[in-house]
């Protein structure tokens, strides 16, 4: 006969051991991936629910999801506050915020990195040609539409303006709202002009230059000081046709849209992320037109202004990419 003592000592090695194998047999806890976007009516949401899908299908330790998000200054705030681990920016409110410059004076987020760029950005300057704008000087005194405020959109109409040497005090009145609620607000004469940021072949243009065919018109900005003064910027060339009622060429200030993480992740896991992304895209590159034009692996680094991640850094040299030295993070050369 067992003694009671021996027999408590076996069950509690008993329970020791299902313990031990309980804790061996549970899987690892998921990494969780939260990837900041845009509105949800634009591009840049589908393509971020679509990449989580494919990360927590074939990366099963991570679990990543893709929130909307009021965009590029929002997105660089939760990034630095640690509440998001991806987000996207474009790439002159990335640049401001990384080197502490613009509206990031004396605060530099020297721990934001770039992952890719995705897709590609106007400022649209649109007129009622009754106005008599015909430049953005001509906007003094008038009835002006621009982004949301706070949104990268809306600073870059800030900075647009203010190469002109005019602020928003200088105009008869001032409404914010999305690309859809700026072109409904020209068609209904609510304002004279819009300055807002969209994709090409913007599908609020579309319909507005439909609606309004012969009565607006697109103002140009072709000052090579204005390009030199913010070098993110580059003059992209609408040729005439290609939005209907404009047969003269335009050229907006373009930017590419980036996507950006920050040094709390380690490059191990941002190799791992990039390479299962890039190595699937025939799964998430056909959920916007915008998306399978522009973001393709040949042009990850096209527009990219910022040091890449250590992760990123890795995984496109791996594939033969030739790292500009500005791309290349302090801590990587140190």
């Amino acid at each position: 006969m067992v003694k009671k003592p021996v027999l408590i000592v076996l069950l509690a090695i008993i329970i020791v051991g299902i313990v031990v194998a309980a804790i061996a047999l549970k899987p690892p806890e998921k990494k969780r991936l939260t990837i900041a976007t845009a509105g949800t009516a634009g591009s840049l949401y589908p393509m971020g629910v679509a990449m989580a899908e494919v990360i927590n299908k074939y990366l099963p330790e991570f679990m990543a999801s893709a929130e909307a998000s009021a965009a590029s200054v929002e997105n660089i705030r939760l990034l630095h506050e640690g509440k998001v681990d991806w987000g996207i920016s474009h790439a002159e409110t990335a640049y401001m915020a990384y080197h502490g410059v613009g509206d990031y004076e004396g605060n530099p987020h020297s721990e934001l990195r770039a992952l890719f760029g995705t897709v590609l950005g106007y400022f649209y300057i649109i007129v009622n040609k009754e106005s008599g704008i015909e430049s953005i000087a001509d906007f003094k005194g008038k009835k002006l539409g621009v982004d949301r405020p706070g949104s990268g959109g809306e600073l870059g109409a800030r900075r647009i303006l203010e190469f002109y040497g005019l602020t928003y005090e200088d105009m008869a009145e001032v409404i914010y709202g999305g690309a859809p609620e700026l072109v409904q607000a020209l068609i209904d004469g609510k304002v004279d002009g819009i300055i807002f940021s969209h994709p090409p072949k913007s599908a609020p243009v579309i319909e507005l230059l439909t609606k309004m065919k012969g009565k607006v018109d697109m103002v140009s900005i072709t000052d090579a000081e204005f390009y030199k003064k913010y070098p993110f910027y580059f003059m992209a060339e609408i040729p005439p046709g290609t939005f209907e009622g404009i047969d003269h060429p335009v050229y907006f200030p373009a930017f590419r849209v980036l996507m950006l993480a920050t040094t709390r992740m380690s490059e191990e896991d941002v190799y791992k992320l990039l390479k299962v992304i890039w190595e699937h895209r025939d799964e998430w590159k056909e959920v916007h037109a915008a998306v399978e034009k522009w973001v393709v692996l040949e042009k990850a680094l096209w527009g990219v202004n910022i040091p890449l991640h250590p992760g990123a850094v890795r995984y496109y040299k791996e594939l033969g990419f030739e790292i500009p030295d500005e791309l290349i993070p302090p801590e990587m050369k140190s």
